[in-house]
């Protein structure tokens, strides 16, 4: 099993099909300085398998590679604990090196703050923010603990100085009795102590994806079910100074304490305990989109936590260790937080490490006791750190540089693309460059280039153009973060602008097509489809006709893409690429994209109705459809159908069609389940125009030219135009492929005693049928020119989209190929449908079904479930009473003036009547 294969289906299944799709699946065998070496597969680039190209890295694991790939100073230390065979495994001891780490971030950060630490170390940033809130906690309770015990203290000695009655002379309580007051402040704090402390983040934050660290994290774009109960917990979306200082008010309880005088008279006074026990901020928010938090909001943060007697907590993890070019991000607010989180560049890109610093006078003594972790504390990571440290430290008035340079250069683009690019923000080398969604002309490329997908397609292109390597911030992808080492110069300054100037230019100029073109190579390794999560469904508009000011009813025609160049239609900004770009692209990004909505036309009756269709794309092909059957992965497809439905609904349909490989995946539409809404197949009214052509031509042919070959009799339609045909043929055909034979002859049992039926498993018996009929489900063609006889005039009725007859028929001068179940619209309408390429005024039947319910509110679907010849009847009733005729074309190019048998049309209204 390749890597590629093994990760999708054994690592990350979910961030393997996204890398897959923005074509980001791709592997580094190494890295020194600023670059990578991308591993090249066979057939890439210009090197042999194996060789690399250098690709600039400006993500370095988002912000730990602060001093680039493997420092030779960081890896000199790291091979010196090698060399020295000092321990990783050493609990239960002093550790010199963790012991050197810790004095020395104390020491570094409290230059600044002015204040001694102890200090926690861990393996990850979300270790360092797990032990935050638990320490946090743990003085709460503390704090609680010692008032309780104090007021408990108080209550005894007023009862043994015999002064339990007696009133406080002063204070809020006045005139109350000391027991009294104290009974009642220590009811109030026992239930303060039952409670759980609250822990209060910013709007936007991001503080990691375990469980407490994830509460705190505002994930937006995070599934709700991945949100594990944490902590009690208040996010502050007002940042303004004076909503955040008074924004937890109404969690402070008021409690009254009793203090004696000289003389032993009582007073009383008001204290305010709060549940909060932290207030979590990063200085500036890197997740989110690089934002950085204004400092007066610091400082209401600072008075928020005083004012609840609450710890400040500054998670430094990113943006700190140098960065910004000021050891903390949070030096130039001027505001001391009370904890400082540190993780990433920490390690100086080698070891996994963090650190929490909590004020030496807030420290619960006991912590570092009870907080332990197997892998914490070791000297390897320790030895590192602090040589990174060093480095930070020397390397500030680079970084201050570097990042001032880089960041004017960004602007520069911004400023000359001001359409594309939004904003550029941050400070020193933690920078992000926001990027405005664009509005392409296709649903499908809004789809593509939405919020969720632009930064990394956007990524995808600068790194196989520009050999840059970039990725979207977490919770914005549409802002694509800059985060390189300090050793980035001047020509990668240019180089690194230059690439962004690119892609700015095409989002400006609408140039999709090559914006997007690094998504049209074939992708490498197996596809896993996406698994399903139950979700509680959507609330659904009140979209009704009558709810709409023009009263016009609403149907949606759902339809996957037949054939990979359907993209031409659905996207023209695409229309340079070729066939196998296209191919290669709907390969790439299977299982990426939600159902869209593609057209909306108004359509009208005979009979002066009006009905509004709303085309639905369902994003997988016909061949993608029969892959995925094949592989057991059905109900991926099935899923995507019925989200298209959902988004059917929400859009106020009555009706909903299935076109395609839409009703073959759902079970003939059974799978759709909708007590308000009429789901069809479009089946009915597609076997009805082939029935009244195979009947009229069976009507007028002589003797021995009645014999019907058809193709496809296990399918539903097949099998209902058996049926139907059976009547008014001397004999008919049912021709599968090897293997088909025993399920052809049950079909064959059910015609018994309507004609003369034999079972064929080989598709020459074609040859002896001057009528052939098709209608597979195959997404390429199964009848080719040498299945047809050649000394006899042949008509091939094909039902299939796409269709199951190869184009080549098409030249052979004894055959009349007619493309089965086109309806001709009434009037000189004409509206187009992308990915359908009729000619104007013709409609596939299974869209003309849908529409022609539509006329008909109280009318049922005659295709839901099985085919049956009566609901075909009942769909040829439809059409007549609303002007819909059938169409025989010869193609289906747009080039071919379509034409109406008049004699077919006359035909299908007189058996009506």
């Amino acid at each position: 099993m390749s890597a590629d294969s093994a990760f999708a289906r054994h690592t990350r299944p979910e961030l393997a099909r996204l890398l897959r799709a923005m074509h980001l699946d791709v592997t580094y065998r190494a890295g020194r300085g600023d670059h990578l070496t991308l591993e090249l597969p066979d057939g890439d680039g210009d090197g042999a398998a194996g060789a690399g190209e250098q690709v600039l890295d400006l993500v370095g694991g988002a912000g730990s590679s602060l001093f680039g790939h493997n420092h030779p100073a960081l890896v000199e230390v790291a091979r010196g604990c090698f060399d020295e065979q000092i321990p990783f495994n050493a609990q239960g001891s002093v550790r010199p090196g963790a012991a050197e780490l810790a004095r020395r971030l104390s020491e570094t950060v409290g230059a600044t703050t002015g204040a001694d630490y102890v200090v926690t170390l861990g393996c990850t940033g979300a270790d360092a923010v797990e032990a935050a809130v638990k320490h946090a906690t743990v003085a709460h309770r503390r704090h609680l603990g010692a008032l309780q015990e104090e007021f408990e203290t108080l209550l005894r000695r007023v009862r043994r100085d015999g002064t339990a009655d007696v009133p406080c002379a002063s204070g809020p309580a006045a005139g109350r009795p000391c027991a009294e007051v104290l009974d009642e402040a220590l009811d109030r704090i026992a239930a303060l102590r039952r409670t759980d402390p609250v822990f209060v983040s910013l709007r936007n934050a991001f503080h990691g994806k375990t469980a407490a660290a994830g509460t705190l994290t505002h994930g937006g774009n995070v599934p709700e079910d991945l949100h594990v109960p944490g902590p009690r917990h208040r996010r502050l979306n007002d940042w303004t100074p004076d909503a955040v200082v008074t924004a937890l008010d109404a969690e402070l309880v008021q409690v009254h304490s009793v203090t004696p005088d000289a003389d032993g008279v009582p007073h009383s006074a008001v204290l305010h305990l709060s549940p909060v026990a932290a207030c979590f901020a990063e200085p500036i928010q890197g997740e989110s989109g690089v934002h950085e938090v204004p400092a007066e909001t610091l400082a209401a943060l600072r008075e928020l936590a005083d004012r609840h007697g609450a710890a400040l907590v500054f998670d430094e993890i990113q943006c700190g260790m140098g960065r910004t070019g000021t050891f903390l991000a949070s030096e130039p607010s001027g505001v001391a937080a009370d904890y400082y989180l540190l993780s990433k560049s920490l390690g100086g890109g080698l070891a996994k490490v963090s650190a929490m610093l909590v004020a030496e006078d807030r420290y619960v003594p006991e912590f570092g006791r009870h907080h332990t972790s197997t892998f914490a504390d070791d000297d390897f990571s320790s030895r590192i750190a602090t040589a990174a440290l060093d480095l930070a430290l020397s390397w500030r008035e680079r970084i201050t540089e570097v990042g001032t340079l880089l960041r004017d250069r960004l602007a520069e683009v911004a400023g000359r693309w001001p359409d594309a690019v939004a904003e550029v923000r941050g400070r020193g080398l933690l920078l992000g460059v926001e990027f405005r969604l664009p509005n392409p002309e296709s649903g499908m490329l809004r789809e593509v280039l939405d919020s969720e997908s632009l930064g990394y397609l956007i990524a995808g292109r600068i790194l196989h153009t520009h050999r840059i390597r970039v990725i979207p911030t977490l919770s914005a992808p549409a802002t694509v973060r800059v985060q390189p080492s300090a050793l980035l110069g001047p020509a990668e300054v240019d180089r690194v602008a230059a690439a962004f100037d690119e892609v700015a230019g095409l989002l400006s100029r609408g140039d999709y097509a090559t914006l997007m073109e690094h998504l049209a190579v074939p992708p490498r390794g197996g596809w896993q489809p996406p698994q399903h999560v139950p979700l509680p469904r959507r609330d659904r508009p009140a979209l009704s006709a009558a709810a709409r000011p023009d009263g016009v009813p609403r149907v949606a025609f759902l339809a996957n893409l037949d054939v990979p160049t359907t993209l031409w239609s659905m996207a023209p900004e695409l229309a340079g690429w070729s066939d196998r770009q296209c191919t290669a692209a709907l390969d790439r990004i299977q299982g990426e994209l939600d159902p869209f909505e593609v057209v909306r036309h108004r359509i009208t009756s005979e009979e002066g109705r009006t009905v509004e269709v709303v085309m639905i794309a369902v994003p997988f092909t016909a061949a993608q459809a029969n892959a995925a059957l094949r592989a057991g992965q059905g109900g991926w497809l099935r899923r995507s159908v019925l989200d298209g439905v959902e988004l059917a609904v929400s859009l106020g349909a009555g009706v909903i069609g299935l076109g395609g490989h839409t009703s073959i995946v759902t079970n003939a539409a059974r799978d759709v389940v909708e007590n308000d809404v009429r789901v069809t197949s479009g089946n009915s009214l597609t076997a009805a125009c082939a029935y009244d052509l195979l009947r009229l031509t069976l009507a007028e042919a002589g003797a021995g030219e009645r014999r019907v070959g058809l193709v496809g009799g296990i399918g539903n339609i097949g099998a209902v135009m058996a049926e139907l045909v059976a009547p008014h043929c001397e004999s008919l055909v049912l021709v599968g492929r090897p293997g088909s034979g025993r399920r052809l002859s049950v079909v064959a049992d059910r015609l018994g005693g309507l004609t003369d039926v034999s079972v064929a498993d080989d598709l020459d018996a074609l040859r002896d049928c001057p009528i052939v009929v098709s209608a597979t489900n195959s997404s390429d063609p199964v009848i080719a020119p040498h299945h047809l006889g050649r000394d006899q005039k042949v008509l091939v009725c094909d039902l299939a989209v796409p269709g199951d007859v190869h184009p080549a028929v098409a030249g052979l001068s004894n055959v009349t190929l007619v493309s089965g179940g086109r309806i001709q619209l009434p009037g000189v309408q004409t509206p187009r449908f992308p990915g359908i390429t009729l000619p104007p005024g013709i409609l596939y039947s299974c869209l003309a079904e849908t529409i022609l319910l539509g006329f008909e509110p109280t009318t049922p679907s005659p295709s839901y479930g099985g085919l049956t010849s009566a609901g075909v009847l009942a769909a040829r009733d439809l059409a007549v009473r609303h002007g819909f005729h059938p169409a025989r074309i010869v193609s289906d190019d747009v080039s071919v003036r379509p034409w109406v048998d008049d004699q077919l049309s006359t035909a299908f209204e007189e058996d009506i009547r």
